[in-house]
């Protein structure tokens, strides 16, 4: 990785963090679980903008591929290795695996594309960094978001939730914000997990 693709790359990361923290506020303040689980679906729907699928897929379904399961886990290393630069000794081996789940955001994968995607896609073009580059971003940014809510979510809990998201964001089809992202590809071969399957 060069120094400029590291520059870009951590830009990223302090605006998706910033403008997650601006959207999801609401009259209580933020929810830790919904905060967390949020920049990390947003996290892997750059990493899959970034294959190149027929932008015809149905949004909202699961679109299986090798790509996701090879690509996903890399947000998944980015997240646990920038929770370990903030003085946290985690990995998969004592992450709540109860926690990786959906059901402990208040908003599902729609929603959360409804009030981030925009934003998110709006600087990478501004920025012009990679869909790929953006999702690494985005995956530091949640562990950043994993390290501040640690006083109200344990981060084994906070890093589950986490890989949850990434999962759901890799291997679902987005939902249309107004803008073009990319040309369409082919979509990839068959995949060999189900798309619910942690890696």
């Amino acid at each position: 990785m060069t120094d400029e693709q590291y520059k870009k790359i951590t830009s990223a990361a302090e605006f998706f963090n910033e403008t997650a923290r601006k959207f999801l506020t609401t009259e209580r303040g933020l929810h830790a679980e919904t905060l967390i689980s949020s920049v990390a679906r947003m996290s892997g729907s750059l990493m899959y903008r970034s294959f190149g699928f027929d932008e015809k897929f149905e949004p909202g379904t699961a679109v299986l591929s090798d790509k996701a399961n090879i690509e996903g886990p890399k947000l998944m290393n980015g997240m646990y290795a920038t929770l370990r630069q903030l003085g946290h000794k985690i990995g998969e081996e004592n992450t709540n695996k109860e926690y990786v789940s959906a059901k402990f955001s208040q908003l599902n994968f729609k929603e959360s594309h409804d009030r981030l995607a925009a934003f998110f896609l709006a600087y990478c073009k501004a920025a012009s960094i990679s869909f790929q580059d953006a999702a690494f971003g985005a995956s530091i940014a949640t562990a950043i978001l994993i390290h501040d809510c640690r006083d109200v979510l344990a981060i084994e809990k906070g890093a589950a939730i986490a890989i949850y998201g990434f999962v759901e964001g890799t291997k679902t089809a987005p939902y249309s914000t107004g803008q073009r992202t990319s040309p369409p590809a082919a979509p990839s071969t068959p995949p060999k997990k189900p798309w619910y399957k942690i890696w």
